[in-house]
């Protein structure tokens, strides 16, 4: 389960690169680049037994690829970046949780809508944006709405103001990942990141999804913990020093 769910990650920025136009395939990695340097703007999916990894530096360091690289927790990996003089810049968790239908949550999400406007995915690049504090385009956003079978956005409410956001995403072997899920800054405290997380488990639900994942900083493990949701591997990113 551990690999599944980083991978399944890269499956949702693949996902994200393809409708946007800026995903790449290369033979020993994979890439999005949108034009904005906007997220997702990642190296992932490395072969680390044909990786030119000289070369993979070489051209992060320089620009033409994204100075951000996301792995699967690997200890030989990691040591053989560290030796090119990659720094590792995060960690994140992977967590799953079975889907079991006497624990699916109740439909009580009026505060939440679903995106589906041009209008409505601006305000959700903003929300994100605030919430992560790193650019979301909004172009990006407006081109996944058009296969809610496979991707579906939402936004929440706080007495009326747009606070809160999250995405639910089917992958090909019918696992529902949940991402995005932020709040800004002035409505925190206030729960929304839970009844949010709770409504794309409902979502997975519908997905007729046996089970949930998701990666989730360190306090986001507490949170995410206290749902049901069990810890499985890390992601970790790195960067080259220019």
């Amino acid at each position: 389960m551990n690999n599944y769910i980083i991978n399944h990650l890269f499956g949702f920025w693949e996902f994200l690169g393809t409708q946007g136009g800026f995903f790449i395939n290369k033979n020993d990695y994979k890439y999005c680049s949108p034009s904005t340097s906007s997220w997702p703007n990642k190296v992932f999916g490395i072969d680390i037994k044909t990786l030119r990894i000289q070369l993979l530096a070489s051209k992060m360091k320089e620009g033409t690829l994204p100075n951000a690289l996301g792995i699967i927790e690997d200890t030989f990996t990691e040591n053989l970046l560290q030796f090119h003089h990659f720094k590792q810049t995060s960690v994140v968790k992977g967590m799953y949780l079975n889907l079991i239908q006497e624990l699916k949550p109740i439909n009580n999400f009026n505060d939440i809508q679903e995106v589906t406007t041009e209008s409505e995915a601006r305000d959700f690049a903003t929300i994100a944006s605030k919430s992560f504090g790193y650019e979301i385009n909004p172009q990006t956003i407006i081109l996944l709405l058009n296969n809610p079978t496979k991707i579906r956005l939402y936004l929440g409410k706080h007495k009326g103001a747009l606070a809160s956001c999250g995405i639910v995403f089917l992958d090909k072997n019918n696992v529902s990942g949940i991402h995005m899920i932020g709040t800004i800054r002035e409505y925190r405290g206030f729960g929304l990141g839970k009844t949010m997380t709770n409504k794309l488990i409902f979502e997975a639900y519908k997905n007729k999804s046996s089970k949930v994942v998701l990666v989730a900083s360190k306090a986001g493990e507490r949170i995410y913990s206290k749902l049901g949701f069990i810890t499985r591997g890390n992601l970790k990113s790195y960067s080259i020093n220019k």
